[in-house]
């Protein structure tokens, strides 16, 4: 008999112009926190503005569990890297492992073209932080706001740049 896997199971698909407002409610309960201690108080009409400025549903990949969307990705792909610009999941599905496979996967997906995968990550969001380092990534630099963070695979050409801090 297989195993069962712990974690649930995870597909990816394509966002589209109809996924707005959910990924707008997601949005509002995972970073509002992180926004607030950042920043200070969460203005919603604000906070509307930079996410209907920032939805470009070409970018964005929406996480489904059981075919019910719990999350989104979004990435930039060039020919010198992969930017992972957003993962958000609902929180009744964090540390459940679906981040960390969807995160893993973008990994893989990273080592075959060999090519680095950057992001940034709020200071306020010690958890994602953590979760990042745990996973491979390194700090290469931070801004009063965000950590920056790469994972290089092995035979990925990465700019002096985007090298770990300790490594410069």
């Amino acid at each position: 008999m297989p195993s069962k896997s712990p974690f649930p199971s995870h597909e990816l698909r394509p966002a589209t112009k109809a996924d707005t407002e959910f990924l707008w409610t997601l949005r509002q309960r995972v970073m509002r926190e992180n926004v607030e201690q950042t920043w200070g108080k969460w203005d919603d009409a604000q906070q509307r503005k930079f996410f209907d400025r920032g939805f470009v549903p070409k970018d964005t990949k929406i996480i489904l569990v059981e075919g019910e969307p719990v999350g989104r990705i979004d990435l930039n792909h060039s020919h010198m890297e992969i930017f992972l610009g957003i993962i958000e999941l609902m929180p009744e599905y964090q540390r459940k492992g679906i981040g960390t496979s969807v995160l893993r996967a973008l990994m893989d997906e990273a080592r075959t073209a060999r090519l680095p995968v950057r992001l940034q990550v709020l200071k306020a969001n010690t958890g994602a932080h953590k979760l990042y380092l745990h996973l491979g990534f390194k700090d290469t630099g931070e801004t009063n706001t965000h950590y920056l963070m790469v994972f290089a695979p092995p035979g990925a050409s990465v700019p002096p740049w985007l090298m770990p801090t300790k490594a410069r």
